[in-house]
């Protein structure tokens, strides 16, 4: 029973540290915001300079705007399918544990009941956590790149 306490207390740290991480990308988002609107200035500015002298354009800043958004994407689907597949597999990891409490010829004892109940508060919390930590997955590329793209467009 005490394993079971631990499974309960282990999940509260968890979704709390879950909460935290999504405040901090509250803060991503405000951050990447502010960033967004002082690179979107700059490289306004930047494409009006190109069309007024088109031979003294930036042409490797206006070129570089459509290159880091695909690459900023691709890391973004690669984080989001990173997580979508851990979960997947944590899902088919607790349904293969289920099949035999499920399907099996005898009694559920107490041990397996606790073991039982331990795994699904387990799960139930990588979930939940999981899912709550997507956003700022998806959210870290593309506020890496405004940022970097703010500074150096200073």
């Amino acid at each position: 029973m005490n394993t079971l306490m631990s499974a309960g207390t282990n999940a509260w740290t968890e979704l709390a540290k879950a909460s935290s991480n999504m405040m901090k990308t509250n803060m991503r988002v405000n951050e990447m915001m502010i960033a967004s609107s002082s690179v979107i200035g700059a490289r306004m500015t930047i494409m009006g300079n190109a069309a007024r002298s088109p031979a003294q354009g930036d042409y490797a800043e206006i070129g570089g705007m459509v290159e880091e958004k695909v690459v900023a994407i691709g890391k973004v689907n690669a984080a989001l399918v990173e997580q979508w597949s851990a979960m997947l597999a944590d899902a088919a990891e607790q349904a293969q544990h289920l099949r035999p409490l499920i399907f099996g010829r005898r009694p559920l004892s107490i041990t397996d009941m606790s073991g039982l109940a331990e795994r699904c508060i387990a799960h139930g919390t990588r979930v939940i956590t999981r899912s709550m930590d997507t956003g700022g997955l998806a959210l870290a590329p593309v506020h890496q790149q405004a940022t970097a793209n703010a500074r150096r467009l200073r």
